[in-house]
């Protein structure tokens, strides 16, 4: 459900701060394949998979489908970016990786199969990808991992923009992998906590230094109160637009009724609705449609896991600079 947006778009201006993406789903590649209403695109279908690449890479021939999938998303991203694969070598480029459930598969694996043969470890597991990753493109800069559910894609784009802003690093990728399909018995278990379709996605944002990155603001609260306060965090500003990365479309329903009690003019999305569920992906994903849909402002992402609540604040000079730059191109 979008209250006063715009259709997503068929393609997004690059800020500079964001200087080149990828993105794969369940729907296909890039923003211009999402549907308007996702429950009604999947008709009927619970899980909605990515299709993975033929993989040429003989050091990737035993790494796990996910690994194969973010190698690629990273290949893409760089290819729509002015540096090159070479330019991600060295300790000047940070990995910051964000998922919910793409290490479920090999954890399942490794309790349901022969231990003998696998080749990842519940403990190792989430570390696969971004292991794989780095190896491939020669990467020795900072690296943090994000696996606290839906919220893992907010805290990855904030402490990206914290790497960048401390100058930790030159250009920070942030990469996210949602897969469901090897164990979608056992999501499928879980479906009061998840709205379907569950809609695999892996993106990749390269993110650049801006010197308004150091006006991102990132909150997080837990609680019955955990929204107000959260709110009480803005200190008074209003948003340009709203968009909620939440579980279940029932609770970004009700989480809209309250937003729009106190901001009646800002344009909210329930993500879910048009994406589908895909997770820590899905702040990536807010991001990206924001850049074109929202033209000047900040925008306010919100995500919800559990009693958990997280919000970053995206500052408007990013966006004005996206905008400018959309000019200068055209």
């Amino acid at each position: 459900m979008v209250h006063g947006a715009s259709p997503m778009p068929s393609a997004a201006p690059m800020p500079r701060v964001v200087s080149g993406y990828s993105l794969l789903t369940g729907w296909g590649e890039g923003l211009h394949s999402l549907p308007a209403n996702a429950r009604l695109a999947a008709n009927g279908c619970r899980v909605l998979p990515v299709s993975t690449p033929a993989c040429t890479v003989e050091r990737l021939r035993r790494a796990t489908r996910e690994c194969v999938l973010a190698v690629t998303a990273v290949e893409q991203a760089v290819a729509r970016s002015p540096i090159t694969a070479r330019d991600l070598m060295g300790p000047r480029t940070a990995l910051v990786y964000t998922s919910a459930s793409a290490y479920a598969a090999a954890n399942w694996a490794f309790l349901q199969g022969d231990k003998e043969q696998a080749l990842y470890f519940p403990y190792t597991a989430p570390s696969a990808v971004p292991g794989e990753v780095t190896i491939q493109f020669g990467m020795t800069g900072p690296y943090l991992s994000f696996l606290s559910g839906a919220n893992a894609g907010i805290e990855a784009l904030w402490h990206a923009a914290t790497l960048l802003t401390t100058d930790q690093c030159d250009r920070a990728l942030v990469l996210g992998v949602e897969t469901f399909m090897e164990c979608e018995d056992l999501f499928a278990a879980g479906r009061w906590l998840l709205s379907v379709p569950l809609v695999e996605a892996v993106t990749c944002l390269v993110l650049e230094r801006h010197a308004s990155l150091s006006e991102v603001v990132y909150r997080a609260s837990s609680g019955a109160d955990g929204l107000t306060a959260l709110e009480a965090g803005l200190d008074g500003q209003v948003p340009a637009a709203v968009y909620l990365c939440l579980q279940t479309t029932q609770d970004g329903h009700r989480t809209v009724q309250r937003l729009q009690a106190r901001w009646p003019d800002v344009p909210i999305v329930v993500l879910g609705d048009r994406v589908g569920t895909c997770l820590a992906c899905t702040p990536l994903i807010a991001l990206l449609a924001s850049l074109s849909e929202v033209p000047a402002g900040q925008v306010l992402f919100v995500s919800r896991w559990w009693n958990v609540w997280s919000m970053l604040r995206w500052p408007a000079m990013v966006r004005e600079a996206s905008s400018h730059r959309a000019r200068e191109e055209a």
